[in-house]
């Protein structure tokens, strides 16, 4: 059962795949829209008709839902959207929406990746946000924001200031957007990456868990204890060995004196000599080796010899 979220990922896959050998899809660009700028964008929507069809368009898109329902489709995940759900799309991402309600109201704001170039520089939370959604796109990525009421509220009304001034044509329009929608990125940055810190903390620290158990099989002959391998992952004691008991299925200590072992069996099957297969699997003390191999091997050392030398 554990593998079934895989599963699902992998046919949601290969569906949009395979919709996207079967059609074409459609490029936008932000000239397509009438009003729109050469590097931004914004509109209410009601009745979404080209966002049913599977497309893709070079700029970033930000989806805000005010009523209804709307699930978003993209190629490694999908997002089920209600009011005051954020979705953020990267650009050149073939995805399409579905209303299941039928009735739905929600803003799309789209702005090139250049829109935002001197912000950017200033602002390190929008850059590091930014450059976050276009790298775990690769993989896979959740870029739903779920807002609390208090922000909901702030951001219908930073919404409905970048539209008036969007529509309008007052003196300064271009350089009051800007700023606005830099807010409404701060704010869904911080957000995103509150929500996501968890998650992205324990992504991280399983992946240095991984190298340490790679790290282990590689140097396996050698002196490694556990204070050692901590040390290298920079984790504390306890979150590490919590980690590794989920990944390896069994405490640190216990899975290198069992890898050690398998490790000696293999060489005593070959041939060598019990006491060098010892030595070469980090064993220095005798009794220790022996002590261990009887307890994953069920037999002893000689037993072992005896047997695959009887080709049993």
């Amino acid at each position: 059962m554990q593998n079934v979220p895989v599963i699902l990922r992998f046919v949601r896959k290969c569906v949009m795949l395979f919709m996207v050998m079967i059609m074409n899809v459609k490029k936008f660009v932000l000239s397509y829209y009438k009003n729109a700028t050469n590097d931004f964008y914004i509109t209410r929507i009601t009745s979404p008709k080209e966002a049913l069809k599977l497309h893709s368009h070079n700029y970033f898109q930000i989806y805000y839902v005010i009523s209804g329902r709307l699930t978003h489709h993209l190629e490694n995940s999908m997002a089920d959207l209600t009011a005051g759900d954020i979705f953020i799309l990267p650009p050149n991402q073939p995805h399409y929406i579905q209303t299941p309600d039928g009735e739905v109201d929600f803003y799309s704001l789209s702005f090139t990746t250049d829109y935002f170039q001197n912000i950017k520089e200033a602002n390190k939370l929008i850059l590091d946000f930014l450059l976050y959604l276009q790298a775990e796109q690769a993989e896979k990525i959740e870029p739903k924001i779920s807002l609390s009421y208090e922000d909901m509220i702030f951001t219908d009304t930073l919404f409905k200031r970048i539209m008036a001034e969007f529509s309008g044509n007052k003196t300064g329009k271009q350089e009051i957007v800007k700023e606005t929608v830099s807010v409404l990125l701060s704010l869904f940055a911080r957000v995103y990456f509150e929500e996501n810190a968890l998650a992205l903390v324990a992504k991280e620290n399983r992946q240095l868990v991984l190298h340490s158990i790679e790290y282990i099989k590689n140097h396996f002959d050698e002196d490694i204890t556990l204070g050692e391998i901590v040390r290298r992952s920079a984790m504390s004691k306890t979150n590490f060995c919590t980690i590794f008991n989920s990944i390896a299925g069994m405490p640190f200590k216990e899975y290198l004196n069992r890898y050690r072992i398998e490790r000696a069996a293999e060489l005593i099957a070959s041939g060598e000599k019990i006491s060098v297969a010892g030595n070469c699997c980090g064993y220095n003390d005798f009794s220790t080796f022996y002590r261990n191999f009887k307890k994953y091997m069920k037999i002893s050392p000689s037993e072992f010899a005896n047997k695959n030398k009887k080709g049993l």
